[in-house]
């Protein structure tokens, strides 16, 4: 009988909307960043303005999607925006939330300049460290599981490139219909660890 080790996996998509006004919304509030700690992550992200219609219709169509694609039940707990000018990179990081089941990822690029910056998934497995790339573009959203490291290489454009990230999982207020609703492609995605 075959028993998988470790399974886990991203996918990307394909979103049509309004990426000028989304591009607008983060720019407006681009000085309110989520952290002034130096060294946190946070200190690269910016606050997404939720009530905006066109950011209000990307998280809509990013949980519709994650609903249909991963898991009915699933759904975004927090976003941000994310300017990346000219020389900068993401630093090596993960969205793992201590003390909470595996959850979901994403990103959304809305605007996006040649050679902006590839998005980096990098772990070990089977005594290798694993390199994966995904080349941005305006619209593609990505999904992957929250605890894999990942980073941004240097956006070697002369524009700023602009996108949008998210956590999603199913609240703890929903755990209870998990049996009766099944795990669809969930295990996909979060992965299956065998030991």
């Amino acid at each position: 009988m075959f028993t998988p080790l470790l399974l886990i996996g991203h996918s990307e998509h394909e979103l049509k909307l309004d990426n000028k006004a989304i591009n607008d919304a983060i720019m407006s509030r681009k000085d309110i960043k989520l952290s002034e700690k130096e060294g946190a992550t946070f200190t690269e992200d910016t606050y997404l303005p939720k009530k905006v219609p066109a950011v209000s219709e990307l998280l809509q169509a990013v949980d519709t999607l994650i609903q249909k694609e991963v898991h009915p039940l699933m759904e975004t707990f927090n976003s941000w925006g994310h300017i990346l000018m000219p020389g900068e990179s993401t630093m090596f990081h993960s969205h793992t939330v201590l003390g909470k089941p595996p959850g979901m990822s994403w990103v959304y690029y809305s605007e996006v300049p040649k050679s902006s910056g590839n998005l980096v998934f990098t772990f070990e497995a089977c005594t290798k460290r694993v390199f994966t790339e995904v080349e941005p573009k305006v619209g593609k959203l990505v999904l992957f599981p929250d605890y894999v490291p990942h980073f941004t290489k240097r956006n070697n454009s002369e524009d700023r490139r602009i996108s949008i990230s998210g956590n999603a999982m199913i609240p703890e207020a929903k755990m209870k219909e998990l049996d009766s609703v099944g795990m669809h492609s969930l295990l996909n995605y979060i992965g299956i660890f065998a030991g």
